[in-house]
Order: structure tokens, then C-alpha cells, then sequence
């Protein structure tokens, strides 16, 4: 004869108290029973026999009353049915647990963490990966299982913000950083494609970082720019002198942001660096100009080791959207970037100054080879160079205050018709 099921009731299972002198065992059918403890608390027990070892176990299905008797009675329904299949719910439960704490603990941030730790015995600079990951990556998506993320969600909390600001660059390369990242996962199969690989994002423009190239249009930029903190009160001064140490020294954007004291070496009037893009030591004489702006702003020195600190965080450099937000202000968005200013420079002193272009690339710290084939050398042409920062500092001076700057230009006579004043 069959056991009979379902023996309690809802008022039965509520009344129920701790009875000092029962097992406190009330059976409900087909394994099921409400076990009270002496502190009152109702607990949902489940005896059964392990399918291969027919040994008994006994499975915990909560507590009353978040566990009501019509659900603790579904529940041991379904344990039936899993026993009936041969499979263990202790078993499963343990396996879905397990399951779940990997998942947990397999986040973005982790394999975030393994992936620089690589790139570090591979000998690679991440300062500014770092960044962008603590900035623009971490904060949103560094706590959620690598298994959770999407298309959908990397686009919605990460580059879409950064593409709304006009960031593109960045949008991208945090695009890049999390495909590189979720490598990881991929390979040890986790996670069966990399949704990083389909973000989408706006087309960049055709050709080269928008840049001002005529002498009219520079020489009102340079007298806006040397008014901005005057004229925009609020903003930093350290705003103004960093878009004026890139006008004078034209290095990549992330090399002036990113500048330690530790690389200014006032001794020999010159900045000592590692280039971004090539990976090579790279020496810029200092102009005049740009040693005094440099002192300046080492009489403005924090204790942090950046030149160009954060406002946030003196562990953390400018961001690169102070200079392009600093250049919209003075109504240049879309024309005129951070990154412009070398183009600047390179298309002026190429074009109007007319100085040699090999000298020029070796200064923009580009991998030039000569007629032999011998790569860049930091030290090549650096009595030249140091002349070339000069003369494009003082260039930049006269063209800014209004003055001559033609005496910076060679004599094209062979252009020139000569006219006899006798005649």
C-alpha cells in the first residue's frame, strides 16, 4: 500500500511549535517533513535514497514560512522526477553551486588583472591602458561574469557613453581593451565568442587628425589659447600651459598628459622619454619658452609625479579629454585636436619654414630610416634639433604677437624677379 502524501496543512504547518519532548519531525508524504528547531525556526527536510548508492541523504528545501507547504511540495515533486531520471539532487544542487560561484568569480575584472599581469612579463607599458581601464571600463562592466556580457552591454555601458562625448579614440581603443581581455575567457572556453569583436562604432573620418595648417588660422589659435585660463576663469591654469607646451613641442598627446618629473632633465634643458607609438627613447630639446613654462609649472608642483596631474586623483594623470574640451571651448571642435598640433607643426615647418623633413620626423619621434637603411637614433641630429625647437618656439611668438615672421623663412631668390631701380 502506497504511502499516503500531502498529510499537513497550511494552519497545521503555521501552528506547529517546538515540542521538547517530540523529534519535532512532522511528515508530510513521500519524503517531505517540516523539521521545527528549538529556537522556533521551521525548516523543509527531504529524505530519499541516492539513485547508484541506494544510500540515504537527506536534501534541505528551506525555510518556512519563504518556503510555503505548496512550495515545498512542488519542490519535492521535482526532486521525484530527478530521482526517477537517476540523477542525484544533491549532486545537481552541489554541481549548480559550483557552476555558479565560478561564474561569479570569472568576472571582467579578473581576467582584466591577468591579461596586464601577462603583458607586464612580455615587457609592455599599460600606463595609459591602465587608465583607460580604471576610467572608462572597470567602473561599469569590472564586476559582472564574463558570461553575462553581450554586444548589447558592452555598447550601452561603455563606448556608447564615450562616443555621446565625442570621444571616438577612446571609444575605440576601450573597444580594443576588452576584446584582448575576453581573449582570455575565449580560449579556455567560457564563453563561446567575444562580443567585444562586434561592437559597433562610428566610421572615423578619412585622413589625418584634424588640424589648423595656415599661418592666419595659427596665429589666432596661439592668442586664444595664451587668453583661455584669463578668459575662462574656471578652468585650470594647467589647461592653458599644457596646450601651450603643446604647441611648442608638438609630442603625442598621451606623452605631454602623461609626462613625469622624472623625465625632465632641467640640467640639459631637454625632456627624456620613451615614445608611445614606437616603444623607442626619445630626447626633445627644450626651447626657451618650454623650459620656462616647465618651471612654472614646477612651482605649481603637487606631490604627485605627474606633471600634468588629474584634479581627481594625484595617482592619475590629466585626462585626455581636458585639452580637446579645453580646444572646443576656444571654437575649435572638428577643427583643431590634441593630436593636431604635430601636424601642425610638421606641415608649417616643412611647408613655410622649409626645414629639412628628416630632422623634422626624428623630432616628431617617427621611425625614420636613412638612405642606409639605419632606424631612428635618439641622438641623431640633436644639435639640429635643439636649433629646430628653437626657431618653431620663437616662431610661433612672432606669428602670435603680430610680428614678422618672414626672418624665419629661407630667400627663394631664384622666384624672385629683380627690378633695375635706374630703369
Amino acid at each position: 500500500m502506497a504511502k499516503q502524501s500531502n498529510k499537513l496543512t497550511a494552519k497545521t504547518v503555521k501552528n506547529l511549535a517546538y515540542d521538547p519532548d517530540s523529534t519535532n519531525k512532522y511528515a508530510d508524504g513521500g519524503g517531505l517533513y517540516l523539521f521545527i528547531h528549538k529556537n522556533g525556526s521551521k525548516y523543509w527536510r527531504l529524505d530519499y535514497r541516492r539513485p547508484i548508492s541506494q544510500k540515504r541523504n537527506t536534501l534541505a528545501l528551506g525555510i518556512y514560512d519563504e518556503v510555503t507547504l505548496e512550495k515545498a511540495r512542488l519542490k519535492r515533486d521535482e526532486v521525484k522526477r530527478m530521482l526517477a531520471d537517476g540523477i542525484d539532487p544533491a549532486e545537481e544542487r552541489n554541481h549548480h553551486r559550483d557552476e555558479l560561484k565560478a561564474k561569479l568569480e570569472n568576472t571582467f575584472e579578473k581576467f582584466a588583472t591577468e591579461w596586464l599581469k601577462i603583458r607586464e612579463l612580455e615587457g609592455k607599458v599599460d600606463r595609459e591602458t591602465i587608465r583607460k581601464l580604471n576610467r572608462d571600463i572597470l567602473p561599469f562592466i569590472g564586476k559582472l561574469p564574463v558570461t553575462d556580457l553581450s554586444v548589447e552591454q558592452l555598447e550601452r555601458d561603455v563606448t556608447n557613453s564615450l562616443v555621446e562625448r565625442g570621444a571616438l579614440e577612446s571609444a575605440r581603443r576601450a573597444k580594443s581593451i576588452m576584446g584582448m581581455v575576453l581573449k582570455l575567457p575565449l580560449k579556455r572556453r567560457l564563453i563561446t565568442y567575444n562580443p567585444a569583436y562586434d561592437i559597433t562604432l562610428p566610421k572615423p573620418i578619412k585622413g589625418n587628425h584634424n588640424a589648423v595648417v595656415s599661418e592666419s588660422e595659427l596665429k589666432t589659435m596661439l592668442q586664444k589659447i595664451w587668453r583661455y585660463h584669463a578668459e575662462n576663469p574656471r578652468a585650470r591654469l594647467r589647461t592653458e600651459l599644457a596646450l601651450k607646451l603643446s604647441a611648442y613641442i608638438y609630442q603625442r598627446p598621451n606623452e605631454i598628459r602623461e609626462l613625469l618629473w622624472e623625465h625632465v632633465d632641467f640640467d640639459n634643458q631637454r625632456l627624456c622619454f620613451r615614445a608611445s607609438k614606437t616603444h623607442q627613447e626619445h630626447i626633445v630639446p627644450l626651447s626657451r619658452q618650454a623650459f620656462d613654462i616647465l618651471k612654472q609649472l614646477e612651482d605649481m608642483r603637487t606631490t604627485s609625479e605627474f606633471v600634468f596631474p588629474s584634479v581627481k586623483s594625484s595617482h592619475e594623470s590629466m585626462s585626455e579629454d581636458t585639452i580637446r574640451q579645453a580646444l572646443n571651448r576656444l571654437g575649435y571642435k572638428g577643427k583643431h585636436t590634441a593630436h593636431g598640433f604635430r601636424a601642425t607643426a610638421r606641415t608649417i615647418l616643412g611647408e613655410e619654414l622649409e626645414y629639412r623633413i628628416d630632422i623634422i620626423e626624428h623630432q616628431l619621434a617617427h621611425t625614420v630610416r636613412d638612405p642606409n637603411g639605419t632606424a631612428y637614433n635618439r641622438t641623431k641630429f640633436l644639435r639640429r634639433r635643439r636649433e629646430l625647437m628653437q626657431l618653431w618656439a620663437d616662431y610661433l611668438d612672432t606669428l602670435r604677437q603680430g610680428g614678422d615672421v618672414s626672418v624665419f623663412k629661407p630667400l627663394q631668390e631664384e622666384n624672385i624677379i629683380l627690378f633695375n631701380k635706374s630703369a
